[in-house]
């Protein structure tokens, strides 16, 4: 974007200087290469020149400004959140009232929070303080192993080449 607003400098000031429109575009592509104003930009630009207008900014878009992210719609998507981190972003911008981009954006973005075990949390923990979490959690569950379990004895997958080899290409029911 600065690179497109340094080139309409460039061609304001070819104005300028007197320059017609293929001697200045001859100069963009001398300057500028392959990342050059096309030649029909590079065309409305001297006729806006031309025409007395003497600004390099684009002209302001039309259309109306987004009204989902402002912060009553975020206050109501913290609340909304904070009630039930279990919900969706689905439920969560049905229960809002804002498209489901808006409210991806506010959770991510503005609130800076991530869905972890289904859960919408702060960013801010940490992969530590999540296991710490599970391991208290599911701490009865976790079986011991006893070190002359079968399971961990060395893998055979050295036997298996020959065996692969002799059976390739058939097929078995």
């Amino acid at each position: 974007m600065k690179d497109l607003e340094e080139q309409r400098v460039c061609v304001k000031f070819c104005f300028k200087l007197g320059k017609t429109f293929t001697e200045t575009f001859q100069m963009l592509q001398q300057a500028y290469g392959e990342d050059c104003l096309s030649r029909t930009q590079c065309h409305e630009w001297c006729q806006r020149f031309k025409s007395g207008r003497m600004s390099v900014e684009d002209d302001p878009k039309s259309g109306r400004p987004s009204t989902s992210m402002d912060d009553d719609h975020v206050e109501k998507v913290l609340a909304v959140s904070r009630q039930n981190r279990r919900l969706t972003v689905h439920e969560v911008f049905e229960e809002v009232g804002i498209c489901k981009s808006s409210c991806h954006l506010i959770l991510t973005d503005k609130l800076q929070m991530r869905r972890v075990a289904a859960k919408f949390v702060p960013r801010l923990l940490t992969d530590a303080l999540l296991i710490r979490e599970f391991l208290k959690k599911h701490e009865k569950t976790v079986v011991p192993q006893a070190p002359y379990s079968p399971d961990l004895s060395p893998a055979d997958f050295f036997l298996f080449s020959k065996l692969k080899s002799s059976m390739k290409g058939r097929r078995f029911q």
